[in-house]
Parts: structure tokens; C-alpha cells; sequence
């Protein structure tokens, strides 16, 4: 967790408060994880720091005239993830998925979360997690048919 706390913030201190903070929003969702060295549990982890770091960095940073931008903090792309992964065809389409609503996929059918457990760990409204989900579904088939379709024309 620190490792990707500090690779997001890369300042030691800043990422120290980061694990803190993101293990108290773990202990609220801690009946939800299946295993403390299980890999569903593992992503969990590192998607609450990641997501914990990111709110850290625009809290700390709200006054300054850069924009955020993901790609400079080192969030995998689309194509490092179909690396890592040896994915299969879901779990590829879900790749080239923006990374908000990658996580929030992740979050409701992965671990099984609710809207309301979703919105207090992304920081949304209940609301926004439902819409957010439902247009990342319809993104989702969109890519899944297009990559169908990629596959029937070769």
C-alpha cells in the first residue's frame, strides 16, 4: 500500500498519511474481504490506495494551476493491464475502460460492494455511483461488441 501510495504522491510522508487513511476506509469494508492474502482482497487494497492517493494529491494541490492528470502518477493504461493480466475477453474490455469506471466496476461486482460503500470509498454521491455504473456498463458492451467484431473480420 505504501508502495503505491508513494509511487502516486512520490513524497514519503504524504504517502505514510495515505496508507493511514486508506486503511481506516479498509476497517469500515473489512466483513466484505475474503481473505487477508487472497488476490481479490489484494486488489481491493491496492484500489482504495490508489483512489485514497489520488483525493490526497487533488486535496493537497486544489490551489495550484496545474491540472491533475492520471497518466503523471502512474495509473496503468488500457495496455499495461491486457499485459499483466494474459486477460480473457471481459477482463479486456474492462481494461480499455476508463479507470474511475474500471474501479467502480471492480467495486460493485468484484468484492460485491453497495452503491453506498462505493460512494464513501470514491468519494461520489450514491446517485453518481448508480449512473456512473450504468454508463460504464453501456461502455462496456460497446467495447465488448466492437472487439467481437474485430474478431469476426480477421
Amino acid at each position: 500500500m505504501f508502495h503505491v501510495a508513494n509511487k502516486i504522491l512520490n513524497n514519503y510522508h504524504d504517502a505514510e498519511d495515505v496508507v493511514s487513511e486508506s486503511f481506516t476506509k479498509v476497517i469500515e469494508h473489512f466483513d466484505s474481504l475474503s481473505g487477508p492474502i487472497s488476490r481479490r482482497t489484494r486488489l481491493f487494497l491496492v484500489t482504495v490506495t490508489e483512489r485514497t492517493a489520488i483525493d490526497y494529491y487533488r486535496r493537497k494541490h486544489r490551489l495550484s494551476e496545474l491540472p491533475f492528470n492520471e497518466n503523471e502518477v502512474n495509473v496503468p493504461s488500457a495496455d499495461e493491464l491486457e499485459q499483466i493480466e494474459n486477460a480473457t475477453c471481459i477482463q479486456k474490455a474492462m481494461a480499455m475502460l476508463p479507470t474511475r469506471d474500471r474501479e467502480i466496476l471492480f467495486l460493485k461486482y468484484y468484492v460485491g460492494l453497495g452503491d453506498d460503500a462505493i460512494g464513501s470509498l470514491m468519494n461520489m454521491k450514491k446517485e453518481n455511483v448508480r449512473k456512473t455504473i450504468q454508463r460504464a456498463k453501456v461502455k462496456l458492451a460497446k467495447i465488448m461488441e466492437e472487439m467481437e467484431n474485430e474478431g469476426n473480420n480477421r
